[in-house]
């Protein structure tokens, strides 16, 4: 580490007199062995290699300390209630309980780039004085084949930042799970390893703050923050596996004392749905390998897709998730009980209902637990979503994914002057702010490609969307 680089980590114009910089080993060794060691054993100074050597003169010491302010160094453990989520929520603003600061955490203008883009300029030395433009079209997640990232040049670093991140997401703080992953995400992308902290800058959605962390992974092979990762993240993890169960249930679960299973199921107080996922915990994670369509046959007019990973071609999937729909734009009415009747004849036998009947404007949706006849069948997750006609490219977009994917393309509308969602694309929208006061008309959709075309980006095939 050089001698500005090191007084900028400890917002100091510079050391104080008398202060030594040394390796965090040596506070780790203190801590751990409770004894207190000559610091100048740890002292970078007397480490040979000029990427770490910097000298500070008395002169300058003198002439720069002239107050007594103690630089504020922040601690990096991971605190479990540093944030709140409201589970199963649209909005990741109202779930934070403190408003992020800095480009590690908030989602500033180049968070929402790094959203929008998974490609960056080819630039083999990039200048200090280079600054990210906006992204054109042809640079969007929505534009790219997600096959671009197959090959990941910088998997030492991903996969480090990868379990920070679902760290960060179990306990419930969403910000700095998105900044993880989004620093994951364009790091998977990036043309070329990134060799130095400079580089690291200079990737569209990467602030200064992420760059320190690439930058420690690239020196040392580890990232110390790693090493402070509670002891209640897995139990968390394993506690939101439950489906039904969000972060905030789970760390309320935790802070009751509940560490197993057999607590959650001898002392929690479960909702119905809750206790349908720890009937059926390690049906619901272990990946399905056969769909079953058996919609098709309440009518020979409808329209019926799996969606989800599954569509994206994905060799595995944990749910079923299936889209139903009628050309006509009016037969999809009145099939659910047809629908869920055929699927019992059919020999898929529906165990539990979740949410019967789940009203989301003209769509309407049923959540439920099925399982295929025959010996050792795992239950599944059963989603049947019917919608009408004129919104069923929309809802296919929606429901297909990747949810990267789908940031990227309604970032994309929002530059336009337009919106998407799973029930339509529509143009003039007016805003105030991020602030939406004009919904806009509807542009008639009918097909995928009609909304990339709208877009314009060029069409993708949904194995090419797995972002």
């Amino acid at each position: 580490i050089d001698k500005d680089r090191a007084l900028r980590l400890l917002k100091a114009d510079c050391l104080p007199s008398g202060v030594q910089l040394v390796k965090c080993s040596w506070l780790s060794k203190c801590i751990g062995e409770k004894e207190l060691f000559d610091p100048s054993v740890y002292s970078l100074f007397h480490i040979k290699s000029s990427k770490y050597l910097f000298f500070i003169s008395n002169s300058e010491t003198q002439k720069c300390c002239t107050n007594n302010d103690t630089p504020k160094v922040e601690p990096v453990a991971i605190q479990a209630n540093d944030a709140k989520e409201a589970e199963h929520t649209k909005s990741a603003a109202s779930d934070s309980k403190e408003v992020p600061q800095g480009d590690d955490d908030g989602v500033s203008q180049s968070d929402l780039e790094a959203l929008m883009t998974g490609h960056h300029p080819i630039n083999d030395s990039p200048g200090s004085d280079s600054v990210p433009q906006m992204a054109i079209s042809g640079k969007w997640v929505c534009a790219q084949s997600s096959e671009s990232k197959s090959n990941n040049f910088n998997k030492h670093i991903t996969d480090k930042l990868e379990v920070l991140a679902k760290a960060y997401s179990h306990q419930g703080d969403k910000w700095r799970a998105l900044s993880y992953s989004k620093a994951v995400n364009a790091l998977k992308s990036y043309h070329k390893p990134v060799t130095s902290y400079q580089e690291a800058c200079q990737i569209p959605g990467i602030g200064t703050r992420m760059a320190d962390k690439i930058d420690e992974i690239m020196e040392s092979g580890h990232l110390r923050k790693l090493d402070h990762i509670g002891e209640a993240v897995p139990v968390l993890e394993m506690f939101t596996n439950i489906w039904g169960a969000g972060a905030k249930t789970a760390q309320l679960w935790y802070q009751q004392g509940f560490r197993t299973l057999e607590d959650i199921s001898t002392k929690a107080h479960l909702n119905h749905n809750q206790k349908i996922g720890l009937k059926y915990y390690n049906d619901f994670l272990t990946e399905c390998l056969e769909m079953n369509d058996a919609a098709r046959a309440v009518d020979p007019g409808l329209v019926s897709l799996a969606c989800g990973s599954y569509r994206r071609g994905k060799a595995t999937c944990g749910d079923v998730d299936v889209l139903i729909t009628h050309p006509d734009g009016k037969s999809h009415k009145g099939i659910f009980s047809k629908i869920l009747q055929n699927l019992h004849e059919s020999g898929l036998i529906l165990t539990d209902d979740l949410v019967s009947n789940e009203e989301n404007g003209e769509q309407k949706k049923y959540m439920g637990v099925c399982r295929l006849p025959g010996p050792n069948q795992l239950h599944r997750r059963l989603d049947i979503i019917v919608v009408p006609y004129d919104e069923f490219a929309c809802a296919l977009m929606y429901f297909t994914g990747s949810a990267h994917f789908n940031r990227s393309l309604r970032a994309l509308a929002k530059t336009k002057q337009m919106s998407l969602s799973e029930h339509s694309l529509n143009k003039d929208v007016m805003r105030q702010g991020s602030l939406k006061v004009h919904g806009g008309t509807s542009v008639p959709t009918l097909t995928e490609k009609d909304v990339f075309n709208v877009l314009g980006v060029p069409y993708r095939q949904p194995h090419e969307r797995d972002w």
